[in-house]
């Protein structure tokens, strides 16, 4: 939690300066990182790879803009202007320039381009200029004939990336320096996520297939029965909510940092929210009603994983395996939305997986809470043996707290 400073110490640190210095403050780059090299070794994208379905995972190689990979680079090829020559794959437009793209030169052979794109551009940097949490989103590109690299756009509305392939599962490590993670907030389906820390620098890794995201227009789009997205964009995106600068990514201090929630309802997407009188964890996502065709709804899904020492620390649950029966999952829905298809709990590698989807926008919540009725199971208490002498006669007695009959003495 935040600790305030009264006013009187304030002023006595400025005028004495007796006060230990405070730690300089987290700086994060604001602009878009780069591909880690011999230079730029922290806040840097390490690396990248895809995983088609059933196939092994490609580890893709950094091409800046207007190199080649190799003579052979066989990614796909456009005209400059936003016409794509006719190729064999989807046809797609050409947006804003990138500086670069991550690819293989065995793309095509792997069935990679069978969307249209040839490369993804991993767009790591500040949510915005005040804040240090990071936002990531994963973009597809395409390479021009000159091997000037863009983002790939879709053909009938260049305003929006053209769809990412949603089976394949792409995993994307990025070297983010002095961070401390609090909450890993995804858009994309199947989400994992590792936290290291080597030499006081820390390495995010995230994992996950691209999803379908209803778009809204305006804020009052999310609300009621009446919302229609302007586009439905399958992304693959990642907001990491940090617990430097004295903070707590959702007021909760001494968690481990490697809780990730996901959801395609981003109009409300963020951090959760916990109610320590009631030890609930609440929530919200939301999107608009309706698909742009105005007549189709919008489901979604909201997927949260938390670690074993998170859930001690929240719930008390000292046996990770109890998340089972002693945590219940509630969907609420309001203006037009509809009650969770699913609703699953969890256990995995000694981590909670709840895991609820079907249900209907326009905004969802979702409340975790201990069943009011759930007891923990008692603790099996270690029995021990004493052996008690009474004349010659010798017994031996073993009990929790082992005593020894009338008469006889303890050896």
């Amino acid at each position: 939690m935040k600790k305030i400073i009264t006013a009187a110490v304030a002023s006595l640190a400025l005028i004495t300066g007796v006060l230990a210095p405070a730690q300089a403050a987290l700086t994060v780059p604001k602009t878009s990182w780069p591909a880690c090299s011999s230079i730029r070794v922290t806040y840097c994208i390490d690396s990248v790879s895809v995983t088609p379905v059933g196939g092994a995972p490609i580890a893709l190689t950094w091409v800046a803009d207007g190199q080649v990979l190799a003579a052979a680079d066989t990614t796909t090829v456009v005209s400059d202007s936003s016409t794509p020559v006719a190729p064999t794959i989807p046809a797609l437009a050409t947006g804003r320039s990138l500086s670069g793209r991550w690819t293989s030169l065995d793309w095509s052979s792997n069935g990679l381009d069978s969307l249209g794109y040839g490369g993804l551009f991993v767009d790591a940097k500040t949510a915005n200029e005040f804040v240090n949490h990071v936002f990531i989103d994963v973009l597809p590109t395409i390479t021009s004939e000159a091997k000037k690299v863009s983002l790939a756009t879709q053909i009938d509305n260049t305003k929006y990336a053209a769809n990412l392939d949603s089976d394949i599962s792409i995993s994307v490590t990025i070297k983010t320096g002095e961070i401390k993670p609090g909450v890993l907030v995804g858009v994309g389906t199947n989400f994992t996520s590792d936290y290291t820390l080597s030499n006081g620098v820390s390495t995010i890794k995230f994992a996950a297939s691209p999803v379908m995201v209803p778009l809204a227009a305006k804020s009052a789009d999310c609300s009621g029965e009446s919302g229609v997205a302007k586009a439905n964009v399958r992304q693959l995106q990642a907001i990491l909510f940090i617990n430097n600068d004295g903070q707590s990514a959702f007021g909760v201090d001494g968690t481990s940092g490697d809780m990730v929630v996901s959801s395609n309802g981003t109009c409300d997407l963020g951090t959760p929210v916990w109610n320590a009188a009631d030890k609930e964890f609440t929530w919200t996502a939301a999107a608009p009603h309706f698909a742009p065709d105005g007549t189709t709804q919008n489901f979604g899904f909201y997927k949260a994983i938390i670690p074993a020492a998170d859930a001690k620390l929240l719930w008390g649950l000292t046996n990770a395996s109890d998340a089972v029966k002693a945590l219940s999952v509630q969907v609420s829905t309001t203006e037009g939305g509809t009650s969770a298809a699913v609703a699953t709990i969890g256990v995995k590698n000694g981590k909670i997986i709840i895991d609820v989807s079907g249900f209907g926008y326009s905004r969802p919540k979702l409340k975790i809470a201990v069943r009011k009725d759930w007891k923990a199971p008692k603790q099996m208490l270690n029995k021990t043996t004493i052996t008690c002498v009474y004349g010659k006669s010798v017994k031996k007695i073993t009990a929790v707290k082992p005593t020894c009959p009338k008469g006889y003495a303890r050896k």
